[in-house]
């Protein structure tokens, strides 16, 4: 037995890597350190270099001296942790009630629900903006007009165009959604036996809620948390759009002012883009220390129960309440935004003859348009398909390799998501200019699919890792005692069984690719935009009617990618 054993270690050995090929051990995680790791490094040296990118470093303090003598930059720093603190805090208390309604109640239509608030999360936020600006706006909104023909009303009393306003956009697209995604599995993992046995003892739900669920919860809530934290602080286009009217400028803004500076300030833009990284590493030390020492076991040999609270009278009403945000938050900004795409001038329905199909006329002849629909595509497309293949080996070396180089390449997989993407944009940009690479990928297409493909890692190598982990060890030692290779192997026995999870790996990473803005924003040429970017320069030049017709495209190409992806991995999933 005990030589049958080692065989069997020798051939899964033999399975973890192509003959003749560099050792995984150095190939796997010098691969993710120079892919991740690396521009933030270049980053954070570069703070400190005060000569232009593509020229001899010349180190000083100077860009730091420069960032923090500069107010208008701790202005920005300040709105960019109030904004993203305020609506990370709302969104918790917001995502925290829905993800309970859905995962542990007997919410009538809960996967409904559910499924709305995944759309909500796909659909990009600059959409939401333009079909809010016709309905909030001061001047011109629809609610605003409304309102003020009621009597003692003497003016608009909403205004998008403010603090509160940009926190309502980011809470309607996905500062709730976002939290609902994650924390629904959660809610849902947790035993019902907890809850039951507080109950049990006389406590009322609430007191269950507050006691029992959300402690026991606490460090999957922490760490949902901090990532919305995190993607708040990368927000970049609603500010843009929005702020210069409130006078809001966030960090975000201000790195993308200063590299459109005439000369740009690249410099100071990487000290501040350095600053806000300390800034997130702190708060990770933060989280570590939250949870350090502390047991959060919820599934355990004592059984597991997946008894939901009974809502009892309260089903309908709970059900209104996610009806009633839904037709706030998803409903009446896309329907707006479809009438927006249509109008002569966008807000004024009381002209003459409002409506024109003029603005579709001209965005389908815009060759900015036709070029950047191409971009966009290929982009997607090449997004998705490196992202099933490249995450694929990432999650297969991690999980049937387990040594201290696949420790660092799943740690190493999360760092994308510990950083805004302005700072990883930034940071790909200080490589792309201060290598020879800056001949190949700056402003180039291959460029944005390489930045885009790094900053899916977190998510695709975490699906990846589950569908791995359910593929038995025997079904590859069968294929290598056949005589396949290892390549072989992956083609034929291995890639097929994950195919249901690679095509949505796939899927995200093809929508994702065509709703980027923060990341793509500072890495485009004029050759290279893809629609996201010349959404975003039609929203800010003002041309808005246009920019809503091309939402709606965005918006419809998300859509159809989304229904075709899922039905591909239903076809798949049933035919393994």
């Amino acid at each position: 037995m005990s030589a049958v054993n080692a065989a069997r270690r020798l051939i899964i050995q033999d399975l973890r890597w192509p003959l003749g090929a560099p050792s995984p051990s150095l190939l796997v995680p010098l691969g993710m350190g120079v892919a991740i790791g690396l521009p933030i490094l270049f980053l954070l040296v570069n703070s400190f270099n005060v000569a232009t990118p593509g020229q001899a470093p010349v180190y000083s303090l100077e860009n730091w001296a420069n960032a923090f003598a500069d107010r208008t930059i701790w202005a920005a720093l300040w709105n960019s942790l109030a904004l993203g603190s305020v609506r990370t805090a709302i969104g918790l208390v917001l995502g925290v009630g829905f993800a309970w309604l859905i995962a542990r109640t007997d919410l009538p239509g809960a996967s409904i629900v559910e499924f709305l608030f995944r759309i909500e999360l796909f659909v990009p936020s600059l959409p939401y903006t333009l079909g809010f600006i016709l309905l909030l706006d001061p001047h011109y909104g629809l609610i605003n007009d409304a309102v003020q023909r009621l009597p003692f009303v003497g003016g608009p009393i909403f205004n998008l165009y403010s603090f509160w306003g940009i926190i309502w956009v980011h809470l309607a697209s996905a500062g709730v959604a976002f939290y609902v995604f994650l924390l629904t599995p959660l809610f849902r993992r947790m035993s019902a036996h907890l809850e039951e046995a507080g109950r049990t003892s006389g406590a009322n739900q609430l007191t269950v809620l507050r006691r029992i669920t959300l402690p026991v919860l606490l460090p999957g809530i922490l760490g949902t948390t901090m990532l919305v934290f995190v993607r708040s602080l990368e927000a970049f286009e609603v500010e843009l759009l929005l702020g210069p009217q409130a006078g809001i400028q966030v960090y975000s803004t201000k790195i993308y002012n200063l590299l459109r500076d005439d000369p740009p300030g690249f410099g100071t833009a990487t000290a501040l883009g350095s600053l806000f990284l300390l800034t997130m590493i702190g708060l990770a030390l933060l989280y570590r220390s939250a949870i350090a020492g502390r047991d959060f076991t919820t599934v355990s040999g004592r059984g597991f129960s997946t008894a939901r609270y009974r809502l009892g009278r309260l089903r309908w009403p709970a059900l209104g309440l996610c009806a009633s945000w839904m037709t706030m938050a998803l409903l009446a900004p896309m329907v707006f935004l479809i009438l927006g795409s249509f109008m002569r001038r966008y807000g004024f329905f009381t002209i003459a003859d409002p409506y024109t199909l003029r603005n579709w006329e001209r965005l389908l002849r815009d060759s900015a348009f036709l070029s950047s629909l191409k971009n966009s595509l290929v982009i997607a497309v090449s997004v998705g398909l490196v992202g099933m293949v490249v995450y694929s080996l990432i999650a297969y070396f991690v999980i049937r390799r387990r040594s201290a180089a696949s420790t660092v390449v799943d740690a190493l997989s999360w760092l994308p998501w510990a950083v805004p993407g302005i700072l990883m944009s930034l940071g790909l940009l200080w490589l792309f200019l201060s290598t020879p690479s800056r001949t190949i990928l700056y402003g180039s297409v291959l460029g944005i699919v390489l930045a885009i493909v790094i900053r899916d890692s977190p998510v695709s190598t975490q699906l990846m890792k589950a569908a791995v982990l359910q593929v038995g060890r025997e079904l590859e030692e069968s294929a290598k005692v056949s005589g396949a290779s290892w390549l072989t192997m992956y083609r034929r026995v291995l890639f097929p069984l994950l195919a249901p999870t690679a095509f949505t790996v796939g899927l995200l990473a093809f929508a994702g690719a065509l709703r980027d803005i923060s990341t793509v924003v500072l890495l485009y040429s004029g050759s290279s935009r893809p629609l996201s970017i010349l959404l975003l320069e039609y929203g800010i030049s003002g041309n808005l009617e246009q920019s809503s017709a091309l939402a709606i495209m965005l918006v419809s190409m998300i859509a159809v990618a989304s229904v075709v992806g899922q039905r591909l991995g239903s076809r798949l999933s049933g035919s393994g």
